[in-house]
């Protein structure tokens, strides 16, 4: 396992307070992409939360802590649905704390929401005192963003749409990737390398100013610019 230096993010958010959108849109792509590669291999984490995203040295995200994850059976072509309760209930999606058979995989997308929520706002997105009261106001769709600090509506969209209480209606990490507020952070990466690529180009294709000054000089004086000099051809 990698040595996580940076340790989890749950540290890092409370140590330095909200991440800037595009670190935040960094991060929760690389958390779709673990967790999109666990759905494919037909296993659920069923514990994603703060505590279990592990941060390197260069600041990318490893999801770690399997010890609630569960390998997804089958019965004639249809998911075994889970009756376990698992994980956090911060983090748990209202389907579980009301007790009812759950697809793992939708239900590990509302912890994911509920991760992307805490970068961007350092808070989370219900108040968990009360679980009944918690679960009332998951199933009302109720989510109330903090004004402390400016987040763009394309990202509050795309929470609003992954914490949805209806299990059907809950956005999948397939569409959460072709999201306007990540497929615009991806646009914005595509412009910076451009633009360093151009700028790079326009650099090396652009005469030294200071090496035609040189050979000018030299052409004055007689001197040729490269090989021995008129020293060191004596012995």
């Amino acid at each position: 396992m990698d040595l996580c230096v940076k340790g989890d993010l749950l540290k890092h958010i409370n140590a330095e307070g909200a991440l800037p959108e595009d670190s935040a849109c960094r991060l929760f792509t690389q958390l779709c992409n673990a967790v999109q590669y666990l759905h494919k291999s037909d296993v659920a984490h069923r514990d994603l939360k703060c505590e279990n995203m592990l941060l390197d040295t260069h600041f990318n995200l490893r999801v770690c802590d399997f010890g609630f994850s569960k390998k997804l059976t089958y019965a004639d072509g249809r998911m075994i649905l889970s009756k376990t309760f698992c994980g956090t209930s911060s983090y748990a999606a209202p389907e579980i704390l009301r007790s009812l058979p759950y697809n793992p995989k939708v239900s590990d997308v509302w912890s994911m929401g509920v991760i992307l929520f805490m970068m961007l706002f350092a808070s989370m997105p219900f108040d968990d005192t009360s679980i009944r009261r918690m679960s009332r106001m998951q199933i009302q769709h109720e989510i109330n963003f903090p004004t402390i600090r400016s987040v763009s509506s394309d990202a509050k969209d795309l929470i609003h749409r992954i914490l949805h209480p209806v299990v059907e209606d809950r956005i999948t990490i397939s569409n959460i990737e072709q999201s306007s507020w990540m497929l615009q952070d991806m646009r914005l990466e595509d412009n910076e390398v451009a633009t360093t690529s151009n700028a790079s180009t326009e650099k090396e294709g652009r005469p030294d100013e200071k090496g035609k000054e040189e050979e000018k000089l030299s052409k004055a004086n007689g001197e040729p610019l490269d090989g021995p000099s008129p020293a060191a051809a004596r012995h």
